[in-house]
This record gives structure tokens, C-alpha cells and sequence, in this order.
């Protein structure tokens, strides 16, 4: 059986074009939602875009977060030294005499008479409290007292260590000058001029002017008796 294929011939500038374009559509479609290219592949390439970018957001999310919480801790520790560390001059100052006085107790020592100094740090508002005083002993001893004092409750801090005699000695006495500082919140203004007859600014170059202090009487177990300037004049 033979087919008749002219009908065809003579319609093939109709017939041929539309098959071309069907062939073209076929393929397009095929290579569209193909998984290596086309429209699927830019869908996805986007997706793994936006996947990407949501776990550098999460990952901002949780370091701010743990700034937070890291400023969190450091406003908690400001506000513990603030409020139960430094506190007032009034609530420490038998706390601190205290402190001393064990100190040197416990390393065999007697210390002279207690001078006081103050100084206002303006950067931080806090006032700067500074005892000094004088003790005769051994190394050992002096090493112990200063270790006893370091370590108190009170944060106390040995600022300056004035030697004289003879510092490689380990077993002569020697005679050292210690100042012992601490932060105080609040003080009473009144209170620090009886103790250091006036607080002291710190100037711009960081030197503070130097002021006068009264001298209070230490009793023999260590304690320390502060006598005011209408105490002295009593006693003279």
C-alpha cells in the first residue's frame, strides 16, 4: 500500500513551521524544569541565597544577644561594687579599721597612728580613700601583713611601700610606710574633713594637691580611735 505523501508536500509551508514551534516549546519546557538549568535552577540557587542569609541573620541575632547579656553582667557587677562593695564612707570606715587591725595582729605587728587622705576621681565619682600608717618588723611579718591586707573583704589595695633599712635583709627588722587605698560610693563631706582636713581634687595632669589629716590613736589590740580636731583640742 503506497501513501499519498503530495498532499503533504504542498502543505508543508503550513504544517512545518507549527511543528517547529511545538519542538521549540517542547524543549524549552524540558530545559525549564530542568535540574540543572532554567527557571527551577534559579528558584533554587535563590532558595539556598536566602537560606544562606538567614543563618548570618541568626547567627547576628545570637551575638547580640550574648552582648546583651554580657553588658547585663557587667551593669550587675557595677551595681554590686556600687551598692555592696564600696558603699559609704560611714558604713566601712569601721570595716576597714578593722581590716587593718587584723592584718597586722595576725603578722605580730603594732602600727603607729593612722593618717587619712581623700581625693574625688571625676571620672568615675567615685572618692578615693587612703590610709596610711608605719610598722617596725621582720620580712616575713611584712609580707604577711601585706598579704592579709589584699586579701580582705574590703577591697583594700597596698598603693605604696616606702622601705627603710636594709630590703635584702631577710631576718633584720625593717621600718616600712604603708598607704592603703580603697573606693568609696558616697562620703560625707563633713566626715572626711574631720579625718583629712579637706578632700582633695585630682587636677587635669592627674596630680591631686595634698591635704592635712588627723592622726588617731591606736590602742594596743590594733584598733584604731579617731580623734577629730575638737578631740585634740580637748586633750591638749
Amino acid at each position: 500500500m503506497n501513501v499519498d505523501l503530495r498532499p503533504w508536500l504542498r502543505l508543508l509551508p503550513i504544517w512545518l513551521p507549527a511543528a517547529g514551534l511545538c519542538v521549540i516549546a517542547a524543549t524549552a519546557y524540558v530545559w525549564q524544569s530542568s535540574e540543572s538549568g532554567g527557571r527551577a535552577a534559579g528558584v533554587r540557587g535563590q532558595i539556598a541565597e536566602l537560606e544562606a542569609e538567614k543563618a548570618r541573620l541568626e547567627g547576628l541575632v545570637a551575638q547580640v544577644e550574648g552582648e546583651r547579656a554580657a553588658v547585663a553582667q557587667v551593669n550587675q557587677s557595677f551595681d554590686l561594687l556600687y551598692g555592696q562593695v564600696f558603699r559609704s564612707l560611714d558604713e566601712r570606715l569601721t570595716n576597714i579599721l578593722r581590716e587593718i587591725g587584723l592584718a597586722t595582729r595576725s603578722a605580730g605587728l603594732l602600727p603607729g597612728a593612722y593618717k587619712y587622705q581623700a581625693e574625688e576621681e571625676q571620672k568615675t565619682g567615685y572618692v578615693r580613700f587612703s590610709i596610711n600608717f608605719s610598722v617596725t618588723g621582720e620580712y616575713a611579718q611584712i609580707r604577711k601583713l601585706i598579704a592579709a591586707i589584699q586579701s580582705s573583704p574590703e577591697f583594700l589595695v597596698v598603693e605604696s611601700i616606702a622601705f627603710s633599712g636594709d630590703e635584702e635583709a631577710a631576718t633584720q627588722e625593717l621600718s616600712i610606710a604603708v598607704q592603703v587605698s580603697t573606693y568609696l560610693s558616697e562620703a560625707d563631706r563633713a566626715t572626711l574633713d574631720r579625718l583629712t582636713g579637706g578632700i582633695r581634687q585630682t587636677a587635669g595632669d592627674g596630680v591631686a594637691q595634698p591635704s592635712g589629716g588627723g592622726e588617731p590613736r591606736v590602742t594596743e589590740d590594733g584598733e584604731a580611735q579617731v580623734a577629730g580636731e575638737g578631740d585634740a583640742e580637748a586633750e591638749g
